[in-house]
């Protein structure tokens, strides 16, 4: 599966990156910005929730991911940045979650692939979109072992199944709008054709992705098991002393 596409000149939205600078002049230091739900992907990644499970923006587990884009709606941010609420006005598909994203200075998001209902995948129907706001020279975006270049103001897709990681090597945030959307035939549009080949693997990743999914999760569900148990118990304090150092909790 290819592991990127730049839509802009198919996408029918134009974004004004100075628009968008303007509506989110008010939110700079604003505690609208939440942590990620996941801060082991890094330690400075926030955003601003434009749609939600609920509307709800009370905490970092509002960023929650649905398979039903029905759960979500959108928060009282929405009226505040009414340069934001037009353009959500304008997309003609099902939309899910919608996050104004920024990585602060320095900072990394960790190497990883979005799984379940995070994912963001052409093969589920269901994608990703990333808008850049305000970038730099020094962001580093890898993707399926490809570095990816984003200007402001263009629309891209990223296959966020496959292994990626973010690094802002640069003096100021990093901030995108970044969209779940559902593929309908308004945006099926945008992207290129579908070759054959394309099509089968759409079919394998749409069983072997679960697959991997459901495997992924019981192994961490076993781990944490195994630690619940071990950690404190007398075979670690064995072990422990058979080594001559002192037990450490796992994470």
């Amino acid at each position: 599966m290819r592991t990127w596409f730049d839509l802009t000149d198919t996408f029918p939205i134009r974004f004004d990156v100075e628009r968008m600078k303007a509506d989110l002049a008010a939110f700079q230091n604003s505690a609208a910005w939440l942590s990620h739900y996941d801060t082991a992907l890094s330690q400075g990644w926030r955003a601003i929730l434009l749609k939600s499970k609920g509307g709800d923006v009370s905490g970092p587990a509002a960023q929650q991911p649905s398979w039903d884009f029905s759960d979500y709606e959108r928060t009282p941010y929405v009226d505040q940045l009414p340069y934001f609420r037009e353009l959500m006005d304008r997309i003609e598909c099902p939309q899910g979650r919608m996050r104004i994203m920024r990585l602060g200075p320095g900072m990394t998001i960790n190497l990883h692939r979005d799984v379940g209902a995070e994912v963001g995948c052409l093969a589920f129907r269901q994608v990703r979109l990333h808008v850049p706001i305000v970038t730099n020279d020094r962001v580093t975006f890898f993707v399926g072992g490809e570095k990816i270049k984003m200007k402001p103001g263009n629309l891209y897709y990223v296959n966020f199944s496959k292994l990626h990681y973010v690094k802002n090597e640069g003096d100021e945030p990093r901030t995108h709008l970044v969209m779940d959307l559902q593929v309908n035939d308004w945006l099926a549009r945008c992207f290129p054709s579908t070759r054959r080949w394309e099509e089968f693997e759409f079919a394998v990743a749409r069983t072997a992705l679960p697959a991997y999914w459901r495997m992924r999760k019981l192994k961490v569900k076993a781990e944490r098991q195994f630690w619940s148990h071990y950690n404190g118990s007398l075979p670690q304090q064995i072990v422990h002393r058979l080594r001559g150092d002192t037990p450490a909790r796992s994470p």
